[in-house]
């Protein structure tokens, strides 16, 4: 199971069946942002709203959310930190249900109740293995942060090769959050193996396996990033110019199309990196799903 490469194919397939999945992403993807939002639209919303017809240039408007969202930045960042909170909660959770479901049961039907409760039961595991990963993240932007100390406190070094050092050590910590990821989202299938225990462990074998198959695992994240990418710049893109033709539900339309694509894109790519030759609707292996523990 270990050894399989990710597949975009199958990733695509899985969310598909995931249907309801998918769509438990998108409502809760976007609710966990309501507060923020509402604490954003009390401050900003009414000074927006009397914008002259012909609008202004970016710069200006950006300066009005800035003196307008000024007196409220504690509780817009407090409904922020918790959305994201309760964001990673809920990843936690279904990344989970899904590998518990699709490692274990052997039925065809999707049950969105029954995935959320394997979830939930087994939720602390995951939670251990996520929290690997943001450690893993931590200590890596450390060491690029003793990297950066060191080259700027070199007073003989030219600025041309501590530009180039800089731009080195950004592409570093980058490298390092990518890493991190992958090998969370190969360690959460790995997690769910039989007889396996250790979240530390099963982030290892996906660092593991992702150093050995760097081409795919990155590809395969790319084919899954372009579509969410393009669908979270579309309501910025067009958004505004449908709302003028058609009027404010048009433009929440297209917003909520947007963020249903990306949902989409969030299953599949997880999907995708599940041992293809070792799981599936038969379970474990070909003789049939396996024994839960």
């Amino acid at each position: 199971m270990t050894k399989a490469r990710p597949s975009w194919s199958f990733g695509l397939r899985t969310a598909a069946e995931l249907w309801r999945v998918v769509a438990a992403v998108f409502v809760v993807s976007e609710l966990v942002f309501v507060p923020a939002q509402i604490v954003l639209q009390a401050a900003a919303g009414e000074a927006l709203g009397h914008l002259p017809d012909d609008g202004l240039p970016v710069g200006e408007i950006a300066l009005i959310l800035v003196e307008q969202v000024g007196p409220v930045w504690p509780a817009l960042l407090t409904a922020a930190l918790s959305g994201w909170c309760a964001l990673w909660l809920w990843t936690v959770l279904w990344h989970a249900g899904v590998v518990r479901w699709l490692v274990f049961s052997g039925r065809r039907d999707v049950r969105l109740a029954e995935i959320l409760s394997r979830g939930l039961l087994h939720w602390w595991r995951w939670a251990r293995l996520a929290l690997t990963s943001v450690a893993a993240i931590g200590l890596g932007h450390a060491g690029v942060w003793v990297g950066y100390r060191i080259v700027t406190d070199r007073a003989a070094t030219s600025e041309l090769l501590i530009g180039v050092w800089l731009v080195t050590l950004a592409g570093l910590a980058l490298l390092v959050v990518l890493l991190a990821w992958l090998a969370g989202l190969r360690g959460a299938w790995l997690l769910g193996e039989p007889g396996r225990r250790s979240a530390v462990l099963a982030w290892v074998d996906g660092l593991a396996g992702t150093l050995r198959q760097p081409v795919s695992s990155v590809l395969t994240l790319v084919l899954w990033a372009v579509p969410a990418v393009a669908a979270a710049a579309l309501p910025l893109i067009a958004g505004w110019r449908l709302e003028a033709l058609r009027g404010p539900l048009a433009g929440a339309a297209l917003g909520g199309l947007a963020g249903l694509i990306q949902a989409f894109c969030w299953v599949g790519l997880f999907a995708s990196f599940a041992p293809v030759r070792g799981v599936g609707r038969d379970g474990p292996s070909a003789q049939g799903p396996g024994r839960e523990p």
